[in-house]
């Protein structure tokens, strides 16, 4: 059996891209960083409102820049099996309007791919009280007819998220990107490089070794993020990558994972549009996710949590069920249905 999910590795070596149009960056938490300094240079960025549901490295630059971070709540619908045959989305955005009336930047995703789960009215009202909209895409990256973009006065999508790149993310709305060169990108290169040799059958690969190494470029990122550009060969292979293979494969797996699995609830419908970063679903309780997850490392299958629960998560909120009972699973374009068949067979055995 073959492992599934986990890190991407390097699938292919393409030939350069000399012609860069728009600006590329490291990473997401980079992106953020460069659009906040781009808004400072026209107004105060005091605070920031930010959906509760996320990742720590979304918050950083706005902390590490000293700006006020506040929380908006996520919940699950009340009745979450109904919600699944009706197509509406298991997440509630919860807004408190006396934050609204006082942010500077209204920081907004829609989550995973999935176009039922940010509901565009919020948006336009907070965005007509004058709030900047920074909208995060990177779970929408190939999602089309997007409306959020018309709203966005800036925009991002992490790039590496979605295939095997060393680092990248494209940013949108940013019309000057002075960046330097990132010195540490060369662990990640190696890393891609001894995991493609060991998913292909090389007995000589140390796997440890190459896991130590995707750790030391996450440490490096987490410390040392700003003003970096995207690499040359990222940027090659973002250039060169055949997204709407990639789109029709993530479908084509997302819908099998929705038409087969069975005791679990899912994050929204299979629409025409939603192209799944990863298919989450949620369980019952926090032991029976964890029993799931557990027996499918077993299995040399890898799905993450979507995410560690930042520390300023209040623990009124809602949204703390969220992170205590979901399962992102895998459905990149690395994978097919009969890799999905092992995923479905072991999850409706234990849920």
């Amino acid at each position: 059996m073959r492992e599934i999910g986990s890190e991407f590795w390097l699938e292919r070596e393409p030939a350069a891209v000399s012609q860069r149009d728009g600006c590329y960056v490291l990473s997401g938490r980079t992106a953020i960083d460069l659009i906040i300094q781009d808004i400072a240079k026209r107004r105060a960025v005091r605070s920031v409102y930010m959906p509760a549901w996320g990742c720590d490295s979304m918050i950083a630059p706005f902390q590490e820049r000293g700006i006020d971070v506040r929380f908006y709540d996520v919940e699950q619908n009340a009745d979450n099996d109904k919600s699944v045959k009706s197509g509406k989305s298991v997440v509630n955005y919860k807004t408190n309007t006396d934050c609204t009336d006082e942010t500077d930047v209204f920081y907004v995703t829609n989550y995973f791919g999935y176009e039922n789960t940010l509901p565009i009215e919020i948006v336009k009202k907070i965005k007509e009280k004058g709030a900047i909209i920074l909208y995060d895409r990177t779970h929408s990256f190939l999602m089309e007819n997007d409306p959020y973009l018309e709203l966005a006065d800036y925009s991002f999508a992490s790039i590496r998220k979605w295939m095997g790149v060393i680092g990248g993310a494209v940013v949108y709305g940013v019309k000057d990107c002075q960046l330097k060169t990132c010195p540490y990108l060369d662990c990640k290169e190696q890393a891609m490089r001894m995991k493609k040799a060991f998913i292909e059958g090389d007995t000589s690969i140390d796997k440890q070794t190459f896991l130590n190494l995707y750790g030391e470029f996450g440490h490096h990122l987490a410390e040392d993020y700003q003003n970096y550009e995207m690499d040359d060969l990222s940027y090659a292979l973002y250039g060169t990558e055949d997204f709407a293979a990639m789109r029709h494969k993530r479908r084509e797996n997302a819908k099998y994972l929705h038409e087969n699995l069975k005791g679990v609830r899912f994050l929204g419908e299979m629409t025409d549009n939603a192209v799944p970063l990863f298919v989450p679903v949620f369980f019952d309780t926090t032991e029976q996710r964890n029993a799931v997850r557990k027996k499918l490392i077993e299995a040399q299958i890898y799905c993450p949590i979507h995410w560690p629960k930042p520390a300023q998560i209040p623990a009124d909120f809602a949204v703390n069920k969220i992170y205590d009972t979901e399962l992102s699973l895998i459905c990149d374009q690395r994978y097919d249905l009969a890799d999905m068949d092992r995923l479905v067979t072991l999850i409706n055995q234990l849920s």
